[in-house]
């Protein structure tokens, strides 16, 4: 994900809270004349102050707008109330062949480090420029992770930089020819303090225990957009679930959506359990769609390990979030055209016509990237690397989307199942911002997971 608040003021959090306010469904009409003046104050501290008391005062206001009457979704943030909302889907359950986890939990980190790195570079970029600069560089469709190394009139065409311009690259970009070790990423950061949270508090953890963990072992400037208002939150003693909506715009961007993979691995074949400690962490930043999101690809994973018919492992996915929410709308209607023969390039240009790449709350929202990994994910028809492709291909979060279908996928076929050029261009280390785990084997972490799923 690609950082989005440096300074974290109230004032810039204003344009991005009236969109996410009224899809909502809050009427926020009054309030954008009085955005708009704050928006052009600038200069003195006297001004910037000014500006931050006028800005906290109508975030305040509009947290206390009601949901206008008609609205036509229904999107609890408690998990009972969530459960109450489910389709036809929300029971079921796999028996798991436990001969064949092991493999399959070497593949999923496997598969979510091969996607994270393959989509790095290229974060940020629009649909366009990502797959010119593929097809110019020989590898459209996706067959092998994007380098830098190549002809001055591609890098003047692509602007093709080294110079570290994303989160995470503090020297260089990511390309393949730049690393020594599998980078830091916020997609493996969370995977991995995720880890720690079951080591740690074991399977019945709670929000609290996870937030505790949030700010003692990962930084502050590790952490983005509606993470890094949670992390303010928590340090200044709000609880969950308040530390997640209070005074965050980005209550319902992809972070929780990212952090999803650890709770599907260690429920095999139990969607449910999968989603409920994906609730548990995801109300710590989240609301709705943002929670939502974490559910569907907890959930997803843990039906993974059985379930290979990919339209029937999104459906038992979409059972754990509810049929009320805009998130299970969007993938239902994915499904439905797939399943009515809707071509790949068109089911990409509805996408992206309907959530706009160049807005960063459409770029960065929970439901633009679930719907850009499900599209992956059934299109890609069961091909790790057809489907990384097509997520590359997709755009907005690319490397959030490369890491979550690599995940799903790497799951799906096992580590023996991933081809050995993707596996090649593995190093076998990752580094993390994560306390304890700063340098550490994919085999490691792979085993440790192993160890915290309940044997059968």
């Amino acid at each position: 994900m690609i950082e989005n608040t440096v300074w974290m003021t109230y004032a810039e959090y204003l344009p991005v809270e009236l969109r996410q306010s009224e899809e909502e469904g809050r009427e926020i009409g009054k309030y954008r004349e009085r955005v708009e003046r704050i928006a052009q104050m600038a200069g003195t501290k006297e001004s910037f102050d000014l500006r931050e008391k006028l800005a906290w005062n109508i975030l305040e206001e509009i947290e206390r707008e009601p949901v206008k009457a008609g609205y036509p979704y229904q999107e609890p943030d408690e998990l009972e109330e969530i459960r109450q909302l489910l389709d036809e889907n929300r029971g079921k359950k796999y028996m798991v062949n436990q001969e064949t986890i092991k493999d399959k939990v070497l593949g999923a980190w496997m598969g979510r480090c091969i996607g994270c790195l393959l989509g790095q570079p290229v974060e940020g970029w629009k649909r366009e420029r990502i797959v010119g600069f593929l097809k110019d560089t020989d590898n459209y469709p996706v067959k092998r992770f994007m380098s830098s190394a190549v002809g001055q009139d591609i890098v003047t065409r692509y602007q093709v930089s080294d110079n570290g311009e994303n989160a995470f690259c503090d020297t260089v970009t990511h390309w393949i020819n730049n690393i020594t070790d599998l980078p830091e990423d916020d997609d493996t950061n969370y995977t991995v303090i995720g880890l720690k949270v079951l080591e740690n508090h074991g399977r019945g953890f709670n929000s609290e225990q996870m937030a505790q963990m949030w700010i003692t072992s990962l930084p502050m400037g590790h952490v983005s957009t509606s993470e890094r208002v949670a992390y303010r939150n928590i340090g200044n003693l709000i609880d969950a679930p308040k530390c997640g909506w209070w005074k965050n715009p980005y209550r319902e961007w992809i972070g929780a959506q990212i952090r999803a993979d650890i709770f599907g691995y260690v429920c095999p074949g139990d969607p449910k359990e999968a989603a409920g400690m994906a609730w548990r962490d995801g109300r710590i930043s989240h609301v709705k769609n943002g929670i939502y999101g974490e559910m569907y690809i907890a959930a997803m994973l843990a039906a993974a390990y059985e379930e290979h018919d990919l339209t029937e492992l999104i459906e038992t996915a979409l059972g754990q979030i509810p049929c009320t929410s805009r998130l299970y709308e969007e993938i239902r209607r994915i499904v439905g055209d797939h399943k009515s023969g809707v071509s790949l390039d068109k089911a990409l240009n509805v996408l992206h016509g309907k959530f706009r790449e160049e807005d960063s709350h459409d770029w960065c929202h929970t439901i633009t990237n679930a719907a850009a990994v499900t599209i992956a994910l059934l299109y890609g028809e069961g091909d790790f690397t057809k489907a990384l492709g097509i997520a590359m291909e997709c755009g907005y979060d690319t490397d959030c989307n490369g890491a979550t279908v690599g995940s799903v996928m790497g799951l799906l076929v096992g580590a023996q199942g991933i081809p050995q050029s993707w596996k090649s261009g593995l190093t076998g280390i990752l580094r993390t911002g994560v306390s304890g785990f700063h340098q550490v084997s994919i085999e490691e972490l792979a085993e440790r997971t192993c160890r915290l799923i309940i044997q059968e």
